[in-house]
């Protein structure tokens, strides 16, 4: 089984991010800062045109902002993708609420959930869950906000009795004392494996800022992926 872990950068470079997925057969595809649009007119790249060359038969898509775009509207927000059944999909809130009209007076930070699916995998029903972190601009060492969000995600963990993916771009380091939280709970393979940076040419931050975490089930092999589709990298995951 393949997971996928990649912020999208809004899916500005959707072609490549298809190219990616065509490559790689992923199982399951874990996304933030994923743009949702019917009608872009090219001047947007959108998970519709993702999924038009590599479609997925279930998705949950958890946005966290909606905007004005031309004539229509689009979402931005979690996402996540498999080819096993979807047994159940949800969210919940680490800042903020769904900002139903976002405009650039709106604090970045409005809005920040966690989607979480249970998902019937060949290993058993697996809990996925996926989120983009509260964002802290000067560093990755986070902040009062981001130790309360990751505190709230591990709670919520340990009432899943079933084994854990937790994944996402949390905008942290692994030695921050936020991302420390999980120490004991889950298995951080961005640590584990020593990944000094998930970042590329595209930003000039050179952090690993990206994770995939693990409870109850091992991964057969993990790594970060050179392919130039976001400003971030992709995090694969085999088990």
């Amino acid at each position: 089984m393949k997971v996928i872990q990649l912020n999208t950068w809004s899916c500005h470079l959707a072609p490549a991010i298809a190219q990616l997925f065509e490559r790689e057969q992923p199982d399951i595809v874990c996304l933030q800062e994923v743009l949702s649009a019917e009608s872009t007119h090219k001047l947007l790249g959108s998970i519709q045109e993702i999924l038009h060359v590599y479609p997925f038969t279930y998705s949950y898509y958890s946005p966290l902002v909606q905007f004005r775009f031309m004539a229509s509207t689009a979402q931005r927000g979690n996402m996540i993708l498999s080819k096993f059944p979807i047994l159940s999909s949800s969210e919940f809130w680490t800042a903020g609420e769904f900002q139903a009209d976002f405009v650039q007076e709106i604090p970045y930070n409005a809005a920040r959930n966690v989607a979480h699916c249970q998902i019937d995998t060949p290993h058993g029903l697996v809990h996925v869950l996926t989120t983009h972190g509260y964002h802290v601009g000067a560093h990755k060492l986070g902040s009062e906000e981001t130790v309360k969000a990751c505190r709230q995600i591990a709670h919520y963990i340990r009432s899943l009795k079933e084994p854990v993916i937790l994944t996402g771009d949390f905008n942290l380091t692994s030695q921050s004392e936020s991302m420390c939280v999980f120490d004991g709970l889950l298995k951080n393979l961005t640590k584990e494996y020593e990944i000094q940076t998930t970042r590329n040419y595209l930003t000039t931050k050179t952090e690993a800022c990206d994770f995939i975490l693990t409870r109850g089930i091992e991964e057969k092999s993990f790594t970060v992926l050179d392919d130039v589709v976001s400003d971030h990298k992709a995090l694969v995951a085999e088990f």
